[in-house]
C-alpha cells in the first residue's frame, strides 16, 4: 500500500517532535542527577572540612560553640584573617587549644569560621578544627589555667599586656596554675596566690574537657604514663599516639586517668582536648 505524499509529510514531523521530546527528557534528566550531586558532594565536603558529622543544617555552617584547632607538624601556630577567604595574617591562635566558633560563611566553596580566643578575633579555614561542644569550655574569665610550655628556666610574665613592658616574674614554669582575671588580644591578666601578672595566652593551657587525645607529634609516639603528676615520677608504662583518655582529675598540667587496668597521670602538654 502506498502513503501519499501529505501522510509522509505529517509522519517525518511526529518523528522529528519525539526525537526532540526525547532529547529534551535526556538532558533534563541529566542535568538534574548532576545538579543533585554537586549539591550532595559540596553537603560532604563540607561536613568533612568541619571536621564532624551531622544533618544537613549542620553541614551547610559550622556549629557555634567550642571548637579545637588541630595540631600539626607543619602549624607554628594557627593563622587567623580578618576576613574570610583573606591572604593577610592578623594573628595567630596555639594549636590544639580550645576557642568559639561565632559564625562561618562560605568563601569560593571553603567553609570559614569566625573563632574568638582569648580577646583575639579572626576568621580561619574550618580545615583547621575539630568541634568538641556546644558548651563553652573555651578559656574565659574566672577560669584555672596553667603554663603549658616546658622551659628549662621558665617563662617570664609581665606588668602589662605586651612584651615591652616590664617584666614582673620570671621563671614560671610548667604547670604553674592561674586564675583568669581579664582576657586581652591574646594576653590575659592572671593571678597566683595573691600576686597578677600579664601573659601571652598562647603559652597557656586549660581543662576544658574530660576526654583527650595523645598527640605527641614527636617521633617517639608515646607518652609516659606515671605514678604522680611529676616528670620524676615513676613511669607505669607508655601511652601510644591517638589513644583517647578520659580525665578523672586535674593537677598542675597533669591529669589523672586509668589505662589499662591501672591508674596514672599523664602530661598534658603531650595531649588535646576532644569532644567529651
Amino acid at each position: 500500500m502506498q502513503i501519499s505524499e501529505g501522510k509522509r509529510k505529517i509522519i517525518h514531523t511526529v518523528v522529528q517532535l519525539l526525537a526532540v521530546v526525547l532529547l529534551l527528557i535526556t538532558f533534563y534528566g541529566t542535568y538534574g542527577y548532576m545538579q543533585k550531586n554537586v549539591v550532595t558532594k559540596f553537603q560532604k565536603n563540607s561536613t568533612d572540612s568541619a571536621g564532624g558529622e551531622g544533618s544537613e543544617e549542620t553541614q551547610e555552617l559550622a556549629r557555634t560553640g567550642t571548637w579545637c584547632t588541630i595540631k600539626s607538624n607543619s602549624l607554628d601556630g594557627v593563622p587567623i584573617y580578618e576576613e574570610a577567604g583573606s591572604t593577610f595574617q592578623t594573628a595567630f591562635i596555639p594549636e590544639g587549644k580550645c576557642c568559639e566558633v561565632v559564625t562561618s560563611e562560605y568563601y569560593e566553596e571553603k567553609l570559614w569560621a569566625r573563632v574568638s580566643y582569648c580577646g583575639l578575633e579572626g576568621w580561619l579555614n574550618t580545615k583547621y578544627l575539630n568541634y568538641i561542644s556546644e558548651d563553652a569550655c573555651y578559656i574565659s574569665e574566672g577560669d584555672t589555667v596553667y603554663m603549658n610550655t616546658i622551659a628549662d628556666k621558665g617563662i617570664s610574665g609581665y606588668e602589662e599586656p605586651t612584651a615591652s613592658s616590664a617584666v614582673a616574674r620570671e621563671g614560671i614554669l610548667y604547670g604553674t596554675e592561674f586564675t583568669v582575671l581579664t582576657l586581652e588580644n591574646g594576653c590575659g591578666e592572671l593571678e597566683e596566690n595573691g600576686r597578677t601578672v600579664w601573659i601571652n595566652m598562647y603559652l597557656m593551657g586549660s581543662y576544658p574537657v574530660s576526654t583527650w587525645k595523645v598527640e605527641t607529634l614527636s617521633s617517639a609516639a608515646e607518652i609516659n604514663f606515671r605514678e604522680q603528676p611529676g616528670e620524676t615520677a615513676k613511669s607505669l608504662c607508655k601511652v601510644p599516639e591517638n589513644t583517647e583518655l578520659v580525665m578523672e582529675e586535674f593537677q598542675n598540667g597533669w591529669g589523672k586517668t586509668t589505662y589499662e587496668g591501672q591508674e596514672g597521670w599523664v602530661m598534658l602538654h603531650y595531649l588535646t582536648p576532644v569532644e567529651g
